[in-house]
């Protein structure tokens, strides 16, 4: 498990990209200690080890190994923070990043960057911040790693995306403090650096997304509303292919603000009314800084239920500011004085502590020798597995970066095509689903469910759907039983595939299975308590199923019932999910004659749904609720 030959990785990977020591190891260890890395005579933790490959141009990295739990903690506290930011979850990630400094960034000074990255970052969503005092931590914080960097040309540095983020954040700062000279020129930098990086395209889209939405600033500034509008709507019509919620909500903004400055009046209501509803619909305070804009630096006639919808209070969280007196390394360490903190040991840590045992933790996925193996780190699994095993924890372990063969990285290529692009052809699809079949082999049991699972959609026959989910499901857990759901610890892909039979049984004569499928899984999230990140990936969809189902199924006061037995802030982190759910959530209200509340929920539903440009969903609600129950949108 642990990367014992870290030094042929990064050799390799340093030669392939043909840089010197000396460029490799910029900003992040001295020459010297990459030397040493390279000889094998010193280890590096798994952040060192990540920027180095990074650096490199490296497309997959390792499985991650750790220099103590504590590195892991910091690892995984920081990617917590993160999500609870994208979900202007202010509180849940200040709470988050509080822990980490109780660990002191696990003596590490990437992690610290990042943990000062990230309190800028909520100190400028929380609108209550000295944006004076944020430039010149987020300054700080760049140094770290870049202590002779000029921000008037930085063009050939190969910079990490904790730089990038930095340099972004600094531009936007600078705006805010009268140097708009500058917040262009780093804009300008970034963008040329962004098109030549080797960033995954999710990575590399989400950071050009928030770098325009500082370009756009800058660009209303200057008055120059027409190429501020260019930046803002391209880039929105990026962010609704790739749903990135977060920058998606304030492009669709700054697109309102640019439309209703060049008197595009009919443009600016339908992208400013969105974003402000959409913002209120997931309790953010962003919806009370539009408003607030609005009424204070524009004309904007404020109209609707904008006037008087409640919105989040803006908070004011206490600053942290760099401090030289903080002693972190460069995560480095002698090769046989330390033990490595490796993803074996963590799972048989986790298992432990969650008294989980062998037998049900492997249960269909690989046999308990073999994991006894893995957590001895005595063998190293496959990517799939050691996700699989990760998950079944409660850990989301798709959000380690992992070193994949050759296969690996040709199977997610065609999964993330075959699922994820918006508009694909079918021919296309098949063609992917064909490829993804030929790299499979008898003992790809895991592969294969997600196989079998994408492929259940290419059919539009319910009974066939769930035969082929079923089948899927079988594949890991022979012999499942839905009533005895908590007795199994179960993988993301497994609770996908319960989530889609739920929401297939309510289109057949088997329709209580839906119900008693979603109930189960509800259950089982509250006995084994995933962690929020891996929660992420599935409950939402439950959410937004089950009241569809409840819906369909005429239930209308379990779905009105429905926030009182599940836990709505989850629906806060998936946007378009949460779209679904009001959609259906509204009209049950209406059934139930909670007209009030019909009326809030479907307002909140119809921006969401031209946020995202599914214009015929709201279209559709607005004519129900008017033929249903006479409400007319006070939107």
């Amino acid at each position: 498990m642990p990367i014992h030959n870290a030094n042929l990785l990064v050799r390799e990977a340093r030669l392939k990209s043909g840089l010197t020591q000396e460029q490799l190891s910029e900003g992040i260890c001295t020459p010297q200690a990459l030397s040493r890395i390279e000889n094998g005579t010193e280890n590096v933790s798994h952040v060192t080890f990540q920027a180095l490959m990074a650096r490199a141009g490296a497309q997959y990295g390792r499985f991650p190994v750790f220099n103590s739990r504590d590195g892991f903690e910091c690892f995984y506290g920081l990617k917590r923070a993160r999500l609870y930011l994208d979900a202007w979850q202010l509180q849940a990630a200040y709470t988050e990043l509080d822990k980490l400094e109780e660990k002191n960034w696990a003596d590490n000074k990437l992690y610290y960057q990042e943990w000062l990255l990230l309190h800028c970052r909520l100190q400028f969503l929380s609108g209550c911040c000295s944006h004076q005092q944020n430039y010149e931590t987020l300054l700080d914080a760049l140094h770290i790693t870049r202590p002779n960097i000029d921000l008037s040309d930085f063009r050939e540095c190969l910079l990490s995306q904790n730089e990038i983020q930095l340099l972004t954040c600094i531009a936007q700062e600078a705006l805010y403090i009268n140097m708009p000279s500058l917040c262009r020129n780093i804009c300008e930098q970034l963008d040329s650096c962004l098109i030549s990086t080797t960033f995954a395209l999710i990575e590399k889209g989400r950071m050009q997304a928030d770098t325009a939405i500082v370009y756009a600033k800058y660009l209303m500034r200057t008055e120059n509303y027409n190429a501020a509008l260019k930046v803002a709507d391209s880039h929105r019509k990026e962010a609704v292919i790739y749903t990135y919620d977060s920058p998606l909500i304030e492009l669709t903004f700054i697109t309102g603000l640019c439309c209703h400055f060049l008197k595009y009046h009919s443009l600016a209501d339908i992208h400013i009314k969105a974003a402000f509803y959409s913002a209120q619909a997931i309790e953010s305070c962003y919806a009370t800084l539009c408003r607030d804009y609005l009424k204070t630096a524009t004309d904007y006639r404020i109209s609707g239920s904008m006037t008087n919808l409640a919105t989040a209070p803006l908070t004011d969280y206490p600053a942290k500011v760099f401090q030289a007196s903080v002693q972190v390394t460069d995560g480095l360490y002698e090769t046989n004085m330390n033990h490595p903190y490796t993803l074996g040991k963590l799972i048989q840590d986790l298992r432990f502590e969650q008294k989980v045992s062998q037998q049900v933790l492997c249960h269909g996925l690989c046999s308990k020798s073999k994991l006894s193996k893995i957590e001895n780190d005595t063998l190293q699994p496959n990517v799939a597995l050691t996700t699989a095993l990760l998950q079944r924890l409660g850990i989301s372990g798709k959000i380690f970066p992992f070193w994949g063969s050759q296969k690996d990285a040709e199977f997610y290529d065609l999964y993330f095509k075959a699922t994820h692009h918006v508009n694909v052809p079918k021919d296309n699809i098949i063609a992917y689903m064909n490829k993804m079949e030929q790299l499979l082999d008898k003992d790809d049991i895991l592969y294969r469910q997600e196989y079998l699972s994408t492929k259940a959609f290419q059919s539009d026959s319910a009974d066939e759907r769930i035969r082929c989910l079923t089948e899927a499901l079988l594949l890991t857990l022979p012999e499942f039983d839905i009533h005895k759901i908590c007795s199994y610890r179960l993988t993301c892909e497994e609770l996908s595939i319960l989530n889609n039979l739920a929401h297939e049984y309510r289109r057949t004569k088997k329709a209580h299975l839906s119900v008693l499928y979603f109930l189960q899984i509800l259950a089982y999230v509250h006995k084994a308590k995933p962690d929020i990140l891996l929660q992420t990936k599935f409950l939402p969809i439950t959410g937004y199923m089950y009241c569809h189902s409840l819906y369909m199924l005429k239930f209308y006061q379990e779905t009105v019932a429905l926030p009182d037995s599940f836990d709505m802030s989850i629906m806060n982190f998936f946007i378009t999910g949460y779209n679904t759910f009001l959609f259906f959530y509204s009209q049950a209200l209406g059934e139930c004659s909670r007209f009030e509340k019909a009326h809030i929920a479907a307002v909140q539903s119809y921006a969401i749904s031209i946020l995202m440009e599914r214009d015929k969903n709201a279209s559709l609600l607005k004519q129900y609720l008017h033929e249903d129950f006479g409400l007319k949108l006070n939107y």
